[in-house]
């Protein structure tokens, strides 16, 4: 789709009301017979064979014909005394050949003097008054499918426009190419803005980026087990140092600068400390240069392999804390992985976002970063009350609010401050900002179908368009109530995907237009709200995608079992922290586009704690021969964890023939094994199966159980004790029995008496 189309559907809304606030346009078509022609040297012509930017589409014309496109206007500010100069091309996408081809510039005689109207312009099938201010042939022919550029030249002297406060501001400008004849077959409009020596009271503009990764990022850094840092790096970096520009701040997830703390742990890490590989040691970077000796790096070569991790995060760490060092710059931190603020506070659950503002402190810290979450961005078109209360309960002073809410109750003739205060449950008042969805939409490189779009209407601009846009929306919003410069907060999407060096471009520019006052997040806060009757925000509004209760229930089920199995290691705490780490990242509000994401970090972790009971076991053994009625059985546990572990262990007979009453306790060093004695007592005799169990010491069962098959034969003791009690018996009455058949034995000296004396 061509980006000027989206104008089409609108175009007699928007007339409406261009004509109920301006009045009649005593104009002429675009292409009419200009009042005023101004005089231009010369046009460089030259062939080329390459196809120029222009407004993004993939999708061809509906109606070929000739496509003319401005590719460059300068300088984007004119003053007096300069020369303006435009350039671009022309590409013939007709099958025949066009003959006498003109180039004609032609300008709007006035000041737009409503937003409206700057998008009107956009629309080639609205009519202006215009003026033309240069015109050149191109060569004789230009045949089909060849391009041209070309480049026209006018001393701002022949313009029309005036010096004095009423003349400046934003002037549409049309390159028109015609036949022979005289007939426009193509058509491209930009802006150009004109400044003459005013004094302006100028506006405070403060831009609002997001620094967090995607869910793709995140899913990506999960699956490969890199920091997210890596993960994010080709996208993330260019963009920050793009933002290193007065008037930006940036609001960054702090896990960016830790040493893959989102990423799925190895069973049996310990936790990382916040900010882990933030190295301070500067990189080179490779990129363009827009303007001075600002750069933005968009050379793939940033982008990282395993043995480059470290470096990444500190590529990335180098750059958001140049960011936060620089002058007229600033740095905020999100809570950490960019927690969904207004899911969390829909379900109640402020214990989760307190703690993960907690943990975006102490990281930012660990970075070297003097910044705080103390600024909520609920990632939601439809932002309410519990979430700002929820916000404020955890710390929150100020909160960032889509152009839908909190909307004038009146119509306004001018755009209203983007600063307000929300009063709270309690009576307090809450600081809000404002972002002005259009001018954002042009800060991003792209265009709303009027003050009332959204997102989902945008559609791309080229750069340079989206440039001359986002200053002719400030300098209209400036024109609107001179005497009264009212904040106006600019904000990128999350996961801005743009051209880094374009947003550069137009940041640079912003910065150095005179009726512009680039602002920082905190000074923004610190301007008073003005007076203004707004729309309230709902009690409660639930999306799409948000993470739910189930999903919550899950986690905390997956978290109880780590810290269940955490029990029988020396640092339960520390053995616990990376599976946290890694379901607090769950939380991320960057899931709302991925539910399925969010569904499969979760189901990661929760397989790899189900893992850990593999890594400690109690091991199988032969069959153990049991004769003794009091015994000791040897349990050799396996521990394949890279930590020591301290288990009980425990017999469970599965007949009341053998009893085993006592846990043994046993220390099992990492990646080795040990060996408990288990005390047991036979009552009986027979072939038993025996389970062993691991156990820590509050009897959770821990570990990988296994079965023992015990051969008991407790009575052979007893029976062999009675034979030989038997035999023993037999011999001594067998001996006294012959001992008294034979009688007394008698000393052969002993004289034997007489019978008959």
């Amino acid at each position: 789709m061509n980006a000027r189309a989206w104008a089409r559907p609108a175009a007699a809304v928007a007339a409406a009301v261009v004509a109920l606030m301006v009045g009649p346009v005593a104009g002429t078509s675009a292409t009419a017979s200009p009042a005023v022609t101004a005089s231009a040297p010369a046009a460089t012509v030259r062939p080329t064979t390459t196809q120029p930017d222009g407004l993004a589409s993939d999708e061809p014309s509906e109606d070929p014909g000739l496509d003319v496109e401005i590719t460059e206007i300068g300088p984007a500010i004119l003053r007096p005394e300069e020369t303006l100069r435009v350039t671009g091309t022309v590409t013939n996408q007709t099958d025949e050949d066009l003959t006498a081809p003109a180039v004609q510039v032609r300008m709007q005689r006035s000041t737009p003097v409503s937003r409206t109207s700057l998008n009107r312009w956009l629309d080639p099938d609205s009519t202006f008054g215009t003026a033309l201010v240069a015109q050149e042939e191109l060569p004789e022919r230009l045949p089909a499918g060849a391009t041209v550029s070309f480049t026209l030249e006018v001393p701002a002297a022949d313009l029309p426009v005036r010096a004095g406060w009423t003349a400046w501001g934003p002037r549409g400008i049309e390159v028109a190419v015609t036949d022979g004849q005289g007939t426009a077959h193509g058509v491209d409009r930009s802006f150009v803005l004109w400044y003459p020596d005013v004094d302006v009271e100028p506006t405070p503009v403060g831009v609002l980026a997001p620094v967090a990764a995607t869910a793709e990022e995140r899913t990506r850094a999960r699956e490969s087990g890199e920091p997210l840092a890596t993960a994010a790096e080709k996208r993330v970096l260019p963009l920050v140092e793009a933002l290193d520009r007065p008037g930006v701040t940036a609001l960054v997830d702090p896990m960016l600068l830790s040493l893959g703390d989102d990423a799925a742990p190895e069973p049996g890490e310990g936790a990382p400390e916040p900010g882990d590989g933030a190295s301070a040691t500067p990189s080179a970077t490779a990129g363009e240069t827009p303007t001075g000796d600002d750069h933005v790096n968009t050379d793939d070569s940033t982008a990282t392999d395993g043995a480059d991790q470290p470096a990444a995060t500190s590529r990335v760490h180098d750059a958001i804390t140049a960011l936060a060092a620089a002058d007229d710059r600033e740095v905020s931190l999100l809570p950490w992985a960019d927690a969904d603020v207004a899911a969390l506070a829909h379900l109640g659950r402020t214990d989760l976002l307190n703690q993960s503002v907690n943990r975006a402190t102490t990281a930012g810290q660990a970075a070297g970063l003097d910044a705080e979450a103390t600024v909520a961005w609920p990632a939601t078109a439809t932002p309410d009350r519990q979430t700002l209360e929820a916000a404020a309960d955890t710390g929150a002073a100020a909160v960032v609010l889509p152009s839908g809410a909190l909307t004038p109750v009146r119509n306004l003739t001018y755009t209203p401050a983007g600063r307000a205060d929300v009063v709270l449950a309690d009576g307090s008042e809450l600081a809000a900002l404002v972002v002005d969805g259009q001018a954002s939409a042009a800060l991003g490189g792209g265009v709303l179908p009027g003050l009332g779009g959204t997102a989902a209407d945008e559609t791309e601009l080229d750069p340079l368009t989206a440039r001359q846009l986002l200053l002719a929306e400030t300098a209209v919003i400036a024109r609107e109530r001179p005497s009264d410069p009212r904040a106006l907060v600019l904000a990128l999407p999350r996961g801005f995907t743009g051209d880094p060096v374009a947003l550069a471009s137009t940041l640079d520019a912003l910065a150095a237009a005179p009726w512009v006052a680039p602002t920082t997040l905190t000074d923004l806060v610190q301007l008073p709200a003005p007076v203004l009757e707004r729309t309230g925000l709902p009690r409660v509004d639930v999306a799409g995608g948000e993470v739910g209760a189930g999903d919550l229930l899950r986690m905390q089920r997956v978290r109880d079992d780590a810290v269940a199995f955490a029990a029988i290691t020396e640092d339960p705490d520390g053995f616990v922290a990376p599976f946290q780490e890694a379901l607090l990242t769950a939380l991320s509000a960057a899931w709302r586009t991925d539910p399925a994401g969010r569904d499969a970090l979760v189901a990661s972790v929760q397989a790899q704690v189900g893992e850990l009971d593999a890594q400690v076991a109690a091991l199988p053994s032969s069959t153990v021969n049991l004769i003794n009625s009091s015994a000791q059985i040897p349990i050799h546990v396996r521990n394949d964890l890279d930590v020591d572990v301290q288990v009980e262990v425990v017999l469970e007979p599965t007949d009341p023939r053998l009893q085993a009453r006592e846990a043994v306790p046993l220390a099992v060093p990492a990646g080795a094994q040990a060996t408990a004695q288990v005390p047991v007592r036979a009552v009986g005799s027979g072939d038993l199966p025996v389970n062993v169990l691991l156990r820590s010491d509050d009897g959770t069962a821990v570990g990988t159980p296994a079965k023992l098959q015990v051969r008991v034969r407790a009575d052979w003791e007893n029976v062999g004790t009675a034979v030989v009690a038997g035999v023993l018996a037999v011999m001594l009455v067998v001996g006294l029995v012959r001992t008294v058949r034979r009688g007394p034995r008698m000393d052969p000296g002993t004289p034997v008496p007489d019978p008959e004396g």
